[in-house]
């Protein structure tokens, strides 16, 4: 999904300083500006100039509130169930010494204000993720936290999926994917997988079609949901998967991936905001997908149980340029999720979950489901390619 040139607006605006009025209009970013900077070297607080050794003395919470640059990264949380716990926890272990007068909008309360131009919608929840300087925001951890579990939840909720008529078949005919199906990510082992290598039933790719319950922003489109067995330690399907500078290995519609800002990278976890692009062939037009990518070993670590893979569309300050350009059309990925589990007794072979909810102007419902389905499977079965 995207390589190519961007705008000014892309990673050095996300990295680099500038000057910021204290009140911004409604529609610049959705947040009150707290602190802004005269030159780029003195900071100023309620009026008052603090040079840098003042700030260095600041909390990593005052450092949020006296940040050279407004957030420029938004997230969708309304739909996420666990968040509201979320927030309250983080607010109880990082910023419980700021008064209900001193938190902000998206950074420390989620708010239904749309960052940049965005339509408003008084149910929905947004967040900021990063504080401007290139670092999580305070609530980034939180909705992070909230998608990956509503990701887990939903991929393991048997009562929201149907599946197709040839995974149907292969279910009903045998109950040999029994034990591996719809099992719960926090038993903190590996899991059986029901064929064995080299066998030909290695091959099956189990596909379903969902809705999710809540009425929040896309619920009414479908989402799917497949599984199947990948010869590939977990380890390697991850790191493959989160290497935005691999993609073009197992998607042939893609022009590449560049990532705009890297909020954590280290052995158990990657945490980043990536644009990728693609060319469906017959389309004649560039698909953009601005998404988080946020990688983590499931419960056990990820050698004895595997790891999970999340991603949800973001709102940016590049995206604006993007939406006026008529050969690009922004797509959304509303919920994706990748859970590659070990499994029993073979460290080179993966169970692979792959859930996507995705949102794209040019596809029309009735085709959707169609087309959502064969990707699905074209996409694992290309994975599996490179085995």
């Amino acid at each position: 999904m995207g390589s190519g040139s961007f705008s000014s607006l892309g990673v050095l605006d996300l990295t680099s300083s500038g000057t910021f009025g204290r009140s911004p209009s409604p529609h610049s970013n959705g947040t009150a500006s707290v602190v802004s900077f005269s030159d780029g070297e003195d900071s100023i607080e309620n009026g008052n100039v603090l040079d840098n050794e003042a700030s260095s003395r600041l909390s990593p919470i005052r450092e949020v509130l006296v940040s050279r640059m407004p957030s420029r990264v938004f997230i969708r949380t309304a739909d996420l169930p666990h968040m509201n716990e979320l927030v309250s926890q983080s607010r109880q272990s990082s910023f419980s010494e700021l008064g209900e007068d001193e938190l902000v909008d998206h950074i420390h309360k989620p708010s239904s204000t749309p960052p940049f131009d965005l339509e408003h919608d008084s149910n929905e929840s947004w967040v900021a993720l990063d504080d401007g300087n290139g670092k999580k925001a305070p609530l980034a951890e939180a909705a992070m936290e909230a998608l990956v579990k509503t990701a887990l939840d939903a991929s393991t909720n048997k009562g929201m999926w149907t599946a197709n008529k040839a995974t149907n078949k292969i279910l009903t005919k045998s109950d040999i994917w029994n034990n591996t199906v719809f099992t719960p990510c926090n038993q903190e082992k590996a899991v059986p997988v029901p064929h064995a290598k080299g066998t030909k039933e290695e091959n099956e790719v189990l596909v379903w079609t969902g809705a999710w319950s809540h009425s929040y922003y896309g619920h009414e489109l479908p989402a799917i949901r497949c599984e199947a067995i990948v010869n590939m330690s977990p380890k390697a399907l991850a790191d493959l998967l989160i290497d935005s500078n691999r993609v073009k290995e197992y998607n042939k519609m893609s022009v590449g991936r560049d990532d705009i800002l890297i909020l954590q990278e280290d052995e158990t976890c990657i945490t980043k905001i990536s644009v990728g692009k693609s060319k469906p062939p017959m389309l004649g037009k560039t698909l953009v997908l601005s998404n988080l990518l946020h990688m983590k070993e499931l419960p056990g670590g990820g050698k004895q149980a595997g790891y999970v893979i999340v991603s949800r569309a973001v709102a940016h300050a590049g995206d604006a340029e993007a939406a006026e350009d008529p050969k690009v059309i922004q797509s959304e990925m509303l919920m994706g999720l990748n859970v590659i589990r070990a499994v029993e007794g073979e460290p080179d072979r993966c169970l692979f979950i792959n859930l996507n909810h995705l949102r794209s102007p040019m596809i029309p419902m009735w085709l959707a489901k169609k087309l959502g389905e064969s990707s699905a499977v074209n996409f694992i079965n290309d994975i599996r390619a490179l085995c």
